[in-house]
């Protein structure tokens, strides 16, 4: 999207179109409209349209208005806001004018309270409170992009001109100037250089629940979008170089003009980036696109611990973008887990039923119990009754989240097994 100008702008364009008039040089027609020493009511009515003035259409100092200076803390200006807001507020404060003084204080404060709003009112004054004020496009803009506005009306100055050549006198030094984007390699500072991350992708691989438990590697196969080989991501081949976009010669925007309002659009022909490679010259591998798919194998490392429907971010392993420089996605996999016909698992702690015989459990004796190392012999004491639980401490799962090596529990559920 094109950056936006601040409406004041335009109405500044529009003045300066407009002839000077002398003030001393007035019309027997201007002075006979100028109103009688006692006017009447009715011609009052019929002059009641006038301009707002310049104090009652300039945005007051919100610093002046909660009455702190501008190095003021976050706290400071809460506190002068309350006490402002409360001694104005119109249910308590009848005066004539409150009502106006509590809306300049509540807009004062919407600016100081909002960390973006300040900084921008501190940079641009009260130009930040305009509607359709950008400061991404005055801070790309910098010293040489609009230069004050004091030449649009040398933009506006010739007739019959290209819309484009406009468009660009009037947002060039927003988009960065310079060669047309690509103009010897995809890296060229052109109008619409800019970084653009590539697109993520997804995949999936299934383990089974001790590997999930324990922790491992696995590959996997994806296609992501990477640069073309032979011509190193330039589309080009050895040699040969990018052109300037006919369409929109180089600007990598189309201007038109709607109700008097100068839009822009992306470069249908070169994608917005000012220049386009001739057909003779494409490398023959990517049809000078710069970019193919490869099937490559990912190395996934799984964390010890980690539960079903969990994802693996790969960083830098997903798709180039393919109409920009900048870099490339991430590769997110997702875990799928198995389920255990000997635990159940809660957490970091795993859950087993253990078989006891009768007499085992009426006289004591030990029992096999399986866990994730391993089979381990637990003693029963006698008289163990069907349900009772054994804590096994450290013998659960890793804990994704907490110390390194930290673990949960085993909790064996003794089921007393009685003869028929």
């Amino acid at each position: 999207m094109p950056p936006r100008v601040p409406t004041r702008a335009f109405s500044a364009l529009s003045s300066l179109s407009q002839p000077a008039v002398a003030s001393s040089s007035a019309s027997p027609a201007a002075r006979h409209s100028q109103p009688p020493a006692t006017a009447s009511p009715q011609w009052r009515a019929r002059r009641a349209f006038h301009g707002s003035s310049k104090n009652t259409a300039e945005h007051k100092n919100p610093y002046e208005t909660l009455g702190v200076p501008k190095d003021a803390k976050a706290g400071d200006i809460k506190k002068a806001y309350y006490a402002l807001a409360k001694k104005w507020h119109p249910d308590s404060n009848k005066e004539e004018g409150a009502a106006e003084k509590f809306h300049e204080i509540q807009a004062a404060y919407d600016i100081l309270s909002d960390d973006t709003k300040r900084q921008a009112y501190d940079r641009y004054g009260s130009a930040s409170t305009q509607e359709g004020f950008d400061p991404d496009m005055f801070s790309r803009a910098g010293a040489g992009g609009f230069g004050g506005f004091q030449d649009f009306g040398g933009a506006f100055g010739g007739r019959g001109g290209n819309p484009s050549d406009l468009f660009e006198q009037l947002f060039g030094g927003a988009f960065g100037g310079g060669a047309p984007f690509g103009a010897g390699g995809p890296g060229g500072a052109g109008p619409r250089a800019r970084q653009v991350r590539g697109d993520d992708l997804e995949s999936s691989i299934t383990l089974s629940f001790n590997d999930a438990c324990a922790g491992v590697t696995r590959k996997v196969m994806v296609t992501p979008v990477v640069d073309c080989k032979p011509c190193h991501g330039s589309g080009l081949k050895p040699g040969e170089k990018k052109t300037t976009c006919g369409t929109c010669r180089g600007t990598g925007q189309q201007a038109f003009q709607v109700q008097g309002m100068f839009m822009a659009s992306t470069c249908p022909t070169c994608g917005g980036s000012g220049s386009v490679i001739p057909r003779s010259a494409r490398c023959d591998s990517c049809d000078g696109v710069g970019r193919v798919k490869e099937r490559k194998e990912v190395d996934v490392e799984i964390p010890a611990g980690i539960e079903d429907g969990m994802k693996i971010k790969i960083p830098g392993a997903g798709d180039m973008p393919l109409s920009a420089q900048g870099p490339p996605g991430d590769l997110y996999v997702r875990v799928n887990v198995k389920q255990s016909s000997v635990f159940r698992r809660q957490g970091t702690n795993l859950y087993h039923e253990a078989k006891v015989p009768l007499q085992t459990a009426l006289l004591g004796g030990r029992v096999r119990v399986p866990t994730l190392e391993g089979d381990v012999e637990v003693r029963i004491r006698e008289g163990t009754q069907y349900g009772q639980e054994a804590v096994l401490k450290g013998r659960g799962v890793k804990s994704l989240y907490g110390r390194k090596g930290e673990r949960g529990d085993l909790i064996v559920s003794w089921n007393i097994q009685i003869p028929r």
